[in-house]
């Protein structure tokens, strides 16, 4: 199945770039409104406040921010998001060198058949994927083998420390997601579709219930060669750069 993201063509100059980009991260660390003081204080850009405010604005305009509320700062828009993850550039150096160290003694530990059989090296290694995956993106993590249906799903407790589930109707909703999420991903994914991650902002995702939150999806080669799908679930103000940056070292390893 193709999967056709929305373009955030825009002929933004760079200077919009810098500074939407500044407010995206921070808010992303932050999970707070991003006010034009904090950009100027924080990123130390060589514009004046009211250069910034005036660019702030102009982005609001163009679709890329909005502000939730008249007198708060802003916050990314789905358009903002793709915009960060299109600029995204090769970046290795978003992983953590421990977290690196880890997901490849995954793989290194479980090459070849282990004493359990075949079929046991490949459930232990999915697991441990599953929960180390989840562990580093904070994520809601879903990881499966299509050929015999072995699917885990882990990171619960990882996705509800986001500052989003405080709200009653969303945990609500994102924990009845979780039950039926590696389902819908069997139904309209295949490996295939995901030699690359793909990253899928609210609208974006093809799966219905999915809507209101960030996903990042990619396929996976185990030790053993079987091609396996994982996926990362989380609040759309997920860090899409870092989730496809991990993804894409799983690729490599």
């Amino acid at each position: 199945m193709a999967f056709i993201m929305a373009s955030t063509a825009f002929a933004l100059k760079d200077r919009q770039k810098l500074i939407l980009d500044a407010v995206i991260q921070e808010y992303i660390e932050t999970a707070f409104p991003v006010a034009s003081s904090r950009i100027v204080d924080k990123f130390k850009f060589p514009y004046s406040s009211a250069t910034v405010r005036n660019e702030l604005l102009a982005l609001d305009e163009a679709g890329f921010l909005e502000q939730p509320h008249t007198s708060a700062g802003r916050v990314p828009t789905e358009k903002g998001y793709r915009f960060y993850i299109e600029e995204y550039f090769d970046g290795d150096e978003l992983l953590e060198k421990e977290e690196r160290a880890i997901l490849s003694e995954i793989f290194s530990a479980h090459s070849g058949s282990a004493s359990g059989g075949k079929q046991k090296t490949e459930e232990e290694f999915l697991k441990l994927l599953a929960r180390t995956v989840s562990e580093i993106s904070r994520s809601f993590t879903v990881a499966g083998l299509y050929e015999n249906d072995m699917f885990f799903k882990t990171g619960i407790s990882e996705a509800f420390d986001e500052p989003e589930f405080e709200d009653k109707n969303m945990l609500k909703e994102f924990s009845g997601l979780s039950d039926f999420i590696d389902e819908e991903i069997r139904n309209i994914f295949e490996p295939g579709d995901f030699k690359k991650p793909k990253a899928f902002v609210g609208k974006e995702n093809p799966i219905r219930e999915a809507r209101n939150y960030g996903m990042v999806v990619s396929s996976v080669i185990t030790p053993n060669k079987k091609e396996t799908l994982v996926a990362v679930l989380g609040p759309k103000r997920m860090d899409y750069r870092k989730n496809i940056s991990l993804f894409e070292f799983l690729g490599e390893l």
